[in-house]
């Protein structure tokens, strides 16, 4: 049988109580050290007692380095199980979707062909021109980041929700994330939160104003991704608030945590985020992630 392995946070536990006692020594040595104890040792047991206490101080820091490093370990398996985790999620959802896409492939086939049946040509070729566009669009994605299938299956969920909520969405991909160099829980989780912001914004515009654009291109060293919902905007006086903790537009809706949240996982992956809101171009949350080596983008000033 293998050796028994301790839960993470006994583990933790363990190296706590194993630091506390390594603590403990030195506070002991540095009491006797003042009293100058050691200039008066002459008796044989109080030379052996401080010789255990440094064999004991020399054991511990052993054992703290060794349970440092397994704990360490650990929590590289976790964040790795975490990330597998969510690419099997990513995964799974995006299998469905692609099924979802074939059953309704199959009744745009029934369509097609009844329409033929009753001799409606001309609604025929508008109808096969619509399906190819959508059909283009999921392609296109897919293809474009084949490397990154998270992302990928992220967009198409947020396509066809949006799509299902009659609210326009274009995507414009000039670049496939090859290089990115964040990890796809923390990547999804951004583009998620921001996303569903912009979702969520335009449900509360009129129709023809409900629509939204992302983007995603190289510029020189970095990758900058742009998320814009044309409509609302967002007043002057709150684009200096609008990451800060607590603070939300949604009245009695939100904790103000969501944007926070989402800038503080983007410097943590040295990037960078920033809001514009003004009529020509509507509202639109940049962000800006290093691609092999960071190269400063200039930032709009305030």
């Amino acid at each position: 049988m293998g050796s028994v392995k301790l839960p993470f946070d006994r583990r933790a536990i363990l190296l706590l109580n194993v630091i506390l006692a390594q603590a403990f020594l030195v506070l002991f040595f540095g009491v006797l050290q003042f009293l100058n104890v050691f200039d008066l040792l002459q008796d044989r047991a109080l030379t052996a007692l401080a010789a255990f206490y440094v064999a004991a101080g020399g054991f511990f820091s052993l054992v703290a380095i060794f349970m440092l490093r397994n704990v360490v370990q650990l929590v590289r398996a976790q964040a790795e199980a975490e990330v597998n985790r969510v690419r099997l999620q990513e995964t799974r959802q995006m299998v469905d979707m692609l099924r979802a896409q074939r059953h309704d492939f199959l009744n745009h086939l029934q369509v097609i062909y009844g329409l033929i049946q009753v001799g409606k040509s001309d609604v025929v070729e508008d109808y096969i021109s619509q399906v190819n566009e959508e059909i283009q669009k999921s392609s296109k994605v897919f293809n474009t980041l084949m490397h990154r299938p998270e992302i990928a299956g992220l967009l198409m969920r947020k396509i066809a929700q949006a799509e299902a909520s009659g609210i326009s969405f274009a995507v414009d991909l000039k670049t496939d994330l090859m290089l990115l160099g964040i990890s796809p829980l923390d990547f999804s989780r951004v583009l998620g939160n921001l996303i569903d912001n912009a979702l969520d914004a335009v449900e509360a515009v009129p129709p023809e104003q409900r629509r939204i654009y992302f983007e995603m291109r190289e510029e020189q060293d970095a990758y900058v991704i742009r998320i814009t919902n044309f409509r609302p905007l967002i007043p002057r006086e709150y684009l200096g608030k609008i990451f800060q903790k607590g603070f939300t537009t949604k009245a009695g809706k939100g904790e103000g945590l969501g944007l926070y949240i989402v800038k503080n996982l983007v410097e943590k992956n040295r990037g960078k985020i920033w809001v514009e809101s003004n009529e020509e171009e509507g509202t639109s949350f940049i962000l800006c992630f290093p691609r092999l080596s960071y190269s400063r983008v200039e930032l709009p000033s305030a």
